[in-house]
């Protein structure tokens, strides 16, 4: 099997580089011939999955955090071709596999991609341009994600922060003055008015860290799931954060969920938007479209 490794060493403030000889002797022992790539820059690994797809690769190996994840899933979706992915999860946060059974662990990851069992999965499409495997955020939550990622350039070994760097950033940016955005969304014939903080589109269950933001998400049921947290008080929000923990949220009054293959948010003002904490420059429309099964996953 043809397969390839695409490695970001600055994932996770430096989480692969200690790895990399356990796992390139782990893959060898077990009869895999693979071609390692390195990321240099960001959205490197879109290109670098697009050109090992085009060229006939079989499995391609994302070994890094969300955002590595995320770019080969765009350079896979952009091929003419259907490599399945794998994934060695070493970032700060690794959302995206807390969705599915793939562990933490290094070694145990391993093991999954040399049994090679595969699941179609569904992925999301925002603009007819940008694939997402796990979760599109717009708002708030867009803006936390371009605090963390400030934080995260201005710390980058500080690993011990972890996932809680998107915590601290939501507390941060709740004591802060924030703005509340009227949308209009429409999706499978239905049309909703609303003055939200933020809306988060998902196929995945958890982002941010540890916010089980969508509870009944499924990567393969043919719907993306939709939150939205409407206008509330300050010190409802921060209450509000043990439960969006447990994915308890859905009994809190301005919290509501629906379900669709094809979404459309039309913003009065420009609205920021993240998929995968990589922020989307703001704009007043948003097109989402539920592409079903339609990735393969290396899974256990």
């Amino acid at each position: 099997m043809k397969t390839e490794l695409i490695i970001n060493l600055t994932a996770g403030g430096g989480k692969p580089r200690p790895h990399l000889k356990t796992i390139f002797k782990y893959l060898k022992e077990n009869g895999f011939n693979f071609k390692v790539t390195y990321t240099s820059h960001h959205g490197e690994a879109i290109e670098l999955a697009q050109k090992a797809a085009d060229k006939g690769t079989d499995l391609i190996v994302s070994i890094g955090g969300d955002g590595t994840v995320n770019e080969i899933v765009n350079g896979i979706m952009k091929s003419k071709n259907d490599p399945s992915l794998g994934i060695i999860p070493l970032g700060w946060a690794n959302d995206f596999i807390k969705s599915t059974d793939i562990p933490s662990d290094t070694i145990e990851a391993c093991k999954i991609l040399v049994r090679g069992k595969t699941k179609e999965i569904d992925i999301g499409l925002l603009d007819g341009q940008t694939y997402f495997a796990n979760i599109l955020g717009a708002g708030f939550d867009a803006e936390i994600a371009q605090l963390a990622n400030q934080i995260k350039s201005k710390h980058p070994n500080l690993r011990i922060l972890g996932a809680f760097v998107y915590i601290f950033a939501t507390i941060k940016k709740l004591l802060s003055p924030f703005s509340y955005h009227n949308i209009k969304i429409k999706f499978d014939g239905q049309e909703i008015h609303s003055k939200i903080l933020f809306i988060a589109i998902s196929n995945g269950k958890f982002y941010g860290g540890r916010f089980k933001i969508t509870p009944e998400a499924i990567l393969d049921d043919g719907l993306l799931e939709i939150c939205t947290v409407e206008e509330m008080g300050r010190l409802k929000y921060l209450m509000s954060i043990p439960k969006v923990f447990k994915g308890a949220h859905a009994s809190i009054k301005g919290i509501n969920f629906y379900r669709a293959k094809e979404i459309v948010i039309q913003s009065s003002e420009p609205l920021l938007a993240q998929v995968s904490g990589e922020v989307i420059e703001g704009q007043k429309e948003f097109t989402i479209t539920l592409l079903p099964k339609s990735l393969k996953l290396i899974v256990p």
